[in-house]
């Protein structure tokens, strides 16, 4: 299956607050092919879980509406070298953000995330 947009764990947390941001792609996330990596799912169950929210019916909605993609070997080796890529030139890029944006990558997308870290970077949409 081709997506047109990995979606972010920045982007579903403005999504599912409602937020101005979340707004701007809410059409988006409701209508267009889209999918998100399983590290995604982790971050907003993991800050769902720090704010003693309940995750269950936003993680039934995002296993509905998005493919979630596994993080694979591939995967893995293309977020390491993108990290040490990005790291000369941007102090706060994580392997996380490496992860995200090789999988953008791998499945021909462009990642929609909220996080600045990603201005200017090709196949990212900062929202």
């Amino acid at each position: 299956m081709s997506y047109s947009y990995i979606i972010d764990s920045s982007a579903w947390i403005e999504y599912f607050g409602a937020t101005v941001k979340g707004l701007k792609i809410k059409a988006l996330i409701e209508q267009e092919e889209i999918a998100t990596s399983i590290v995604a799912l982790l971050e907003v169950a993991d800050k769902f879980e720090r704010e003693n929210r309940r995750f269950e019916i936003c993680r039934i909605f995002m296993q509905r509406r998005a493919a979630v993609l596994p993080l694979t070997v591939e995967i893995a080796l293309a977020a390491a070298k993108l990290k040490k890529k990005q790291r000369e030139k941007r102090d706060k890029f994580s392997i996380a953000d490496g992860i995200r944006l090789a999988t953008a990558l791998q499945e021909g997308a462009v990642l929609v995330t909220a996080d600045s870290d990603f201005a200017g970077l090709e196949n990212a949409m900062v929202v």
